[in-house]
């Protein structure tokens, strides 16, 4: 049997999804070299079959400037102008100006997002990408980690798990991934308005789940409707005229006369934080590192803050001439970011559990966010906060 082909590099990254493919390009313009290995095959031209879309916030937008891929995301980027949530009585809503911004973030559609990234990677030299390359185990000794694919090997003193909540290379490590499922299941697909959403990134509360309406171009939005695992799976089944009645029938107020314009996508959700973010070889970033509830659309947001932080962590660690995959030169990643994490998963905790409460304490909740909502001070925090903008900022998010 032939020898496997090793590829050695400064750092190994499992999983070629946003937060893998970014933190590639990241470190690149650092002066890093970098192995992406990608279990999936990279998007195929014009394809648009993932109706999924992000919301990027506008300080984590600032990530993809500084890449030089802000021009060419907006091409299929829509602005969001206004958030608004809503109770059964009650609600908070804010503006872009509440945070002094021209907008709170962005609409990108995963492919849009998918092939941009794709095509920066492949122009970007210190970048290699495996695509198809599925991780057989992983390594984690002295001098390096090692990933072992089917016929190669990725040798690197630092190996990055961007590879999804069941992540091979933080069960190497050994770190423990506490949380919880919830019964529930989130839909996501496109449908087409039947007026104008002027930019606005809308939100109910139902019994079942919240609803989520993010705008995107052409008077399109991403809807997220989340229900009872159950409930869900019967919805995903039904004809396009079904799913449109049953739409109509739960939220025909809040969303009236939307037609389904794409797939229907289902993901079970549950809320998940890594007891730490690094080890000995190993740094976690993205779902690796925490799942949280979609409610506010701040999952990929989280991704793409831990990378920014990682690529500051690291470049220290080199400047200072150290091993940049020692424990004690990644240490001060988990200090950064899984505070930032913990804060904004007990949030989306907080909601999703308040709102499904007993009718009572769902309207004390509403009330309450009406409150917070005519208090200038509290509507700036919450724009801020929403627009990934508060604490402390790692260089690639600062202005």
């Amino acid at each position: 049997m032939a020898d496997p082909k090793i590829h050695r590099c400064d750092v190994a990254i499992a999983g070629g999804g946003p937060v893998g493919l970014t933190l590639a390009l990241a470190l690149a313009r650092r002066g890093y070299e970098t192995v992406v290995a990608d279990a999936g095959a990279p998007p195929a031209k014009g394809g648009n079959a993932d109706s999924r879309a992000y919301f990027i916030a506008y300080g984590v937008w600032r990530i993809f400037k500084a890449l030089g891929l802000g021009e060419a995301l907006l091409v299929g980027a829509e602005p969001v102008l206004q958030v608004e949530a809503e109770g059964r009585i009650g609600g908070i809503s804010f503006i872009a100006e509440d945070c002094a911004e021209p907008v709170l973030g962005y609409m990108v559609e995963a492919s849009v997002l998918a092939e941009v990234l794709h095509a920066a990677v492949a122009a970007e030299k210190r970048v290699t990408l495996l695509s198809g390359a599925r991780i057989a185990s992983v390594e984690l000794g002295d001098p390096c980690a090692v990933l072992k694919l089917a016929d190669a090997e990725i040798q690197a003193p630092l190996v990055v798990g961007c590879d999804g909540m069941r992540s091979m290379v933080r069960q190497a490590a050994g770190l423990r991934f506490e949380g919880h499922d919830y019964d529930a299941t989130a839909i996501s697909t496109t449908v087409k308005l039947s007026q104008p959403h002027h930019g606005a990134a809308r939100q109910i509360f139902l019994p079942n789940g919240p609803m989520a309406v993010l705008p995107l171009k052409n008077d399109h939005a991403n809807l997220i409707w989340t229900e009872k695992a159950a409930v869900a799976e019967a919805l995903v089944g039904l004809d396009d005229r079904g799913f449109e009645l049953e739409l109509a029938k739960r939220a025909g107020d809040f969303i009236p006369g939307a037609r389904l314009a794409g797939a229907r996508h289902a993901f079970p959700i549950g809320l998940y934080v890594a007891e730490r973010f690094d080890a000995q070889r190993v740094a976690l970033a993205g779902d690796s590192a925490h799942v949280i509830h979609p409610l506010g659309g701040q999952g990929l947001n989280l991704g793409l803050k831990d990378v920014a932080a990682l690529v500051d962590v690291i470049a220290t660690a080199g400047r200072a001439g150290l091993d940049i995959g020692a424990a004690s030169a990644l240490e001060p990643y988990t200090r950064w970011r899984r505070a930032d994490v913990a804060a904004t998963a007990a949030a989306m905790e907080g909601f999703a559990r308040v709102f499904s409460s007993p009718l009572p304490v769902r309207l004390a909740a509403g009330l309450a966010m009406s409150v917070a909502g005519s208090v200038r001070e509290a509507r700036k925090l919450f724009a801020k906060e929403a627009g990934g903008d508060l604490g402390e900022l790692p260089t690639l998010m600062a202005q």
